[in-house]
């Protein structure tokens, strides 16, 4: 099957922090086949494989990738209401998603409107917010690999706190979530007070990503990095948000390097204070490994 392809690509306004290098190549791709096809050309071609949607929870080298990037579209990031449920392509846009099922009276997604990243990289991080995730409504997802596709359920997919079994040549092309009936106004009704809540605690108009680092057991990240001196804190381009100390903001001529330094940075301090060794959330488009946790050197 032929595919869509595309080379030397600025990989910096696929993500929401807007900072990075260029892919070698990108593959668009609009349905299972297509993935599929994808796929297996990187596999013969030797070349790791990153899957981009909104790039709301990834951080770019600034040497770029040496691979092929996929990214989801046509079929691949529909999102239709049928027989009462809530069936997504990997590329639809989870708040997007959150807000059909919504109108249509399906209640248990809603944690979702705050989470501006796609259906099938919240699946594949297992997302969450305001104590839910998506593994407890996911009812099946569509996995696609060089070989072809097959439907999982959540119990194959080993989903735990941000995290997934997935492996980089296996791509969350489609989702189906059992949800519940409720009153549509009911439902708005709740993810207006999510929203609320998102815009008095976190930054806006703003160059930033999700969460930089997981809560510990008990604790909060922000609180950790605050009570350590980091909110507000600068290096190069980069800086904890003044608003959510675990938020970081990109500046115009911000590099990842900068951001890669005040993550490192943030993390020494907490653990300085006496604190816990933080565990990133935000996810490294490293230029040769693929996506990956954060360069980050262990410390104490």
């Amino acid at each position: 099957m032929p595919i869509e392809l595309e080379h030397n690509v600025p990989l910096a306004p696929f993500t929401t922090i807007r900072v990075g290098g260029l892919a070698r190549a990108v593959c668009t791709a609009r349905s299972f086949g297509e993935v599929t096809a994808g796929l297996a050309w990187a596999q013969r071609s030797a070349l790791p494989v990153a899957v981009i949607g909104k790039g709301s929870n990834l951080l770019i080298s600034d040497d770029g990738f040496e691979g092929l990037v996929m990214r989801l579209a046509g079929r691949l990031s529909s999102i239709v209401v049928r027989d009462g449920g809530l069936w997504c392509g990997g590329g639809a846009s989870l708040p997007r998603a959150v807000l059909r099922a919504a109108k249509h009276g399906l209640a248990g997604l809603e944690f979702g409107a705050s989470i501006p990243g796609t259906v099938g990289g919240a699946v594949a991080m297992n997302a969450g917010a305001y104590r839910s995730e998506l593994k407890d409504v996911l009812q099946w997802a569509v996995i696609c690999t060089p070989q072809g596709r097959h439907r999982v359920g959540p119990d194959d997919l080993d989903l735990r706190y941000r995290h997934s079994g997935l492996d980089a040549n296996e791509v969350v092309a489609a989702a189906a979530f059992h949800l519940d009936h409720d009153d549509p106004e009911a439902i708005m009704g709740r993810l207006g007070e999510f929203r609320g809540h998102r815009r008095a605690t976190q930054p806006q108009g703003v160059r930033t990503f999700g969460s930089v680092f997981t809560n510990p057991a008990g604790e909060s990240s922000g609180r950790l990095l605050e009570a350590a001196g980091c909110k507000g804190l600068v290096i190069g381009g980069a800086r904890f948000s003044p608003v959510h100390a675990n938020f970081i903001e990109a500046s115009p001529g911000c590099r990842a390097d900068d951001v890669l330094a005040l993550i490192r940075e943030g993390r020494n301090r907490v653990h300085a204070a006496g604190g816990p060794l933080l565990e990133p959330e935000v996810r490294y488009l490293d230029p040769v490994r693929g996506i990956t946790r954060p360069p980050l050197e262990d410390v104490g």
